[in-house]
């Protein structure tokens, strides 16, 4: 049982490097990813303090930039500009991008640091208590505190995502397999 754990993980590694490579594979690809980078970088540097901000996000955020912060926005900012540069190639084999799991990163990694003192949440939570009254009562704090102690499993959880939507993106770009679209007649 062991092996075969070691050989999916080295399967699962070997996918994730092909997928750096094809993000530096030619000019275009390089240029592309270095603007996606930026883009997601400045957007994740903005929105990963919001814990500490609130609803004031903005260039703000850059004076409350911490290590932990920071790091993730590097990470989140890489994954993500090396997926999109997978979907890329996917669209232009004229292949199909797998999206479930990179938005669940996306969304999360994102969407997070907003829930835990903004008024994301409760806004949220007010429109579905129109429908749901007695469901709703009470729900917003518990699920800001939740969020406020675990965002950084949350982040983690994320990354995650993100790692398994390339690998996955990553496994239909380089496969043979008929659903991957690779075998059409």
């Amino acid at each position: 049982m062991n092996a075969i754990a070691e050989s999916t993980i080295k399967r699962l590694w070997s996918l994730v490097l092909y997928a750096f490579r094809i993000s530096v594979q030619d000019s275009h690809s390089k240029w592309r990813t270095a603007i996606i980078f930026s883009l997601f970088l400045i957007a994740h540097l903005v929105v990963l303090p919001a814990h500490a901000l609130g609803s004031d996000i903005g260039l703000r955020s850059f004076s409350h930039l911490n290590l932990k912060i920071a790091l993730f926005a590097f990470l989140f900012a890489t994954l993500e500009s090396v997926l999109i540069n997978l979907w890329v190639q996917l669209i232009r084999q004229k292949n199909r991008c797998r999206t479930a799991p990179a938005a669940g990163g996306i969304v999360i990694g994102m969407v997070s640091p907003l829930l835990c003192c903004t008024p994301l949440l409760p806004t949220i939570l007010s429109f579905a208590a129109i429908l749901f009254p007695s469901t709703v009562s009470g729900m917003g704090l518990k699920i800001q505190y939740a969020v406020n102690v675990y965002q950084t499993e949350l982040l983690l959880l994320a990354l995650l995502l993100l790692l398994g939507a390339i690998a996955q993106n990553a496994w239909y770009l380089n496969s043979g397999h008929p659903m991957a679209g690779h075998n059409k007649k």
